[in-house]
């Protein structure tokens, strides 16, 4: 009796620590608190709240530059909608994919922000913003191909 109460109480467990809602819930907390350092226009907060693997290839120099980049091809986000998800655990290690429609003040992109671990270790880990305005510019202006800011070298 007392061996299958454990073994209930251990099924409980696991599933409680592999529960996708609290994943996403967590994810969009994150994604939330993302959004709103980004509108403060504070780059060095925001790289901040990235995670470990994140800063290893961005310096804050990078994620200045990206920032940049995105706010003024953008601007604010005005709103934002979860449009799919994605959690997946491999060998222990938990990644969730969130793809959000946003709402910027110069247009709409698909964002998609990738968290490693679950709970209190979950991490961001990747945003990527998609839109047209970073097509040949965007605001018409002759800037240099978005490719070159977005491609610069990993920090060693």
């Amino acid at each position: 009796m007392k061996i299958k109460f454990f073994a209930a109480a251990l099924f409980a467990l696991f599933l409680s620590a592999c529960n996708p809602m609290a994943q996403l819930d967590g994810a969009e907390a994150k994604i939330a608190q993302f959004h709103s350092v980004y509108n403060d226009g504070d780059a060095r907060r925001l790289y901040g709240v990235t995670g470990e693997e994140f800063r290893a290839v961005t310096t804050p120099e990078q994620m200045d530059e990206l920032v940049t980049l995105v706010a003024g091809r953008m601007g604010q986000v005005e709103s934002t909608e979860r449009a799919g998800f994605n959690i997946n655990s491999d060998n222990g290690v938990n990644m969730t994919v969130v793809t959000m429609t946003t709402q910027y003040e110069k247009g709409e992109a698909t964002e998609i922000f990738t968290f490693q671990g679950d709970g209190e270790t979950m991490q961001l880990v990747g945003w990527n913003v998609e839109s047209d305005n970073f097509l040949d510019g965007g605001d018409g202006a002759d800037d240099a191909p978005v490719e070159d800011a977005l491609d610069a070298e990993p920090a060693e």
